[in-house]
């Protein structure tokens, strides 16, 4: 003997192919099949078919505000175990599944949603400043990843300042003939948060750690411009907070400071304007192979503490548009070389054998232009955040 909910199932599905319901029909008819065989699955403690009823609820859209009651009373009590479960179990990956489902559910409005999110970030070592309800809410793709533009102006002066400060003009051959811009015009900050990403990064950044403290031996702790106390400009400094305050600020904004046991810094990366984009729906990578800055020191991720150096390798998009990544780098032991004449598979050698994580290229003491930082692990790299910018 069929049951009505069998009814209602084949109905729906039967008709649709059929083309027998009409646009203008279709939904009064779903929403009324839904109702009645939604208060017959509940009345039966059904929860099998109340997940059925519910996916046909979202899938004809009727899972918003203006869901029948019974509906939205069922999503919520569906999202609400699920949440519970979860939360219960502490497992990271079955809190993430019970927030994204909520979402889906329109059931973010639960106590337990917030109390699930709280769990993750404790479980998942998030930084305390994250919004996590956020990323779940905006999730795009197939991960908890959220890129939010920073629209304070006092923030956004803050970045400008710290392109101000990191900026030298001074020409390499990178420029390929283009002259050294006066000054990077800041147009947008966004602020990226990866919740899997982040958590690569952190326990790498405890394995350099627990590294540097069973061996002591050629460590040294470097200072970089993006976290200097001075730009060696009196006339500059004197204008406004130093970079080292602004670094602060924005370690503050992860309520997560830099570390200093790990040459923990931030660092500059150009890049393309499609690259940027992918941070948002993607697990990011920034490419190793030294595609942006040749392989001077090695097949490794090219960074730089002044904006200028970084600059060079970005690419103009829709009027003169330009983006860098800022980038919260962990350091490590510093394999530091100031010749002109390098070794780049010495260099790799010493990160890939040896007991080093990091290339300091100090061609600003060789030849007068910048420093470089080459990292060949991408877990020591965390974008923190994507800078739009024009040349001036």
């Amino acid at each position: 003997m069929r049951t009505g909910i069998e009814e209602f199932t084949d109905d729906v599905s039967s008709k649709a192919m059929e083309g027998v319901m009409t646009l203008a029909e279709s939904p009064s008819r779903v929403k009324s099949l839904l109702t009645n065989q939604m208060d017959e699955a509940l009345a039966r403690h059904d929860n099998q078919m109340v997940n059925q009823l519910l996916d046909n609820a979202m899938a004809h859209h009727l899972l918003g505000p203006q869901a029948p009651s019974i509906i939205r009373s069922a999503a919520q009590q569906q999202a609400k175990r699920q949440l519970r479960e979860a939360i219960d179990s502490g497992d990271p990956k079955r809190l993430k599944g019970s927030l994204v489902a909520a979402k889906r559910l329109n059931a973010t409005d639960l106590p337990e949603f917030q109390e699930a999110v709280a769990k993750y970030k404790e479980v998942r070592k998030l930084p305390l400043g994250w919004d996590v309800s956020l990323m779940v809410l905006h999730r795009e793709g197939a991960r908890m990843v959220a890129k939010l533009e920073l629209e304070d102006p006092n923030v956004r002066a803050r970045f400008q300042r710290l392109l101000d400060l990191t900026h030298r003009k001074v020409y390499t051959r990178d420029r390929m003939g283009e002259p050294v811009p006066e000054r990077l015009q800041l147009l947008t900050v966004s602020s990226v948060t990866n919740d899997e990403s982040w958590a690569q990064y952190v326990a790498r950044r405890e394995a350099v750690r627990r590294e540097i403290d069973s061996d002591k031996t050629d460590w040294c702790s470097y200072d970089v411009d993006t976290v200097a106390r001075s730009s060696g400009d009196e006339a500059l400094d004197a204008l406004g907070e130093s970079a080292e305050s602004i670094a602060f600020a924005m370690a503050d904004d992860f309520a997560t400071p830099l570390m200093g046991e790990v040459n923990e810094v931030f660092l500059f990366h150009g890049t393309t304007e499609s690259a940027a984009e992918k941070i948002k729906t993607h697990d990011f990578r920034i490419n190793l192979a030294g595609s942006n800055a040749g392989t001077l020191y090695g097949r490794g991720i090219y960074l730089a503490e002044n904006a200028t150096k970084s600059d060079e390798y970005t690419h103009p998009g829709p009027n003169g548009v330009r983006h860098l990544l800022l980038c919260r780098v962990t350091l490590g032991r510093v394999f530091y070389s100031n010749t002109k004449e390098t070794e780049p598979r010495k260099c790799e050698d010493a990160c890939l054998k040896g007991k080093f994580h990091s290339i300091l290229g100090d061609r600003k003491a060789c030849r007068g232009t910048f420093r470089e930082f080459v990292v060949f692990d991408e877990e020591q790299i965390y974008t923190n955040y994507i800078l739009t910018y024009r040349r001036q």
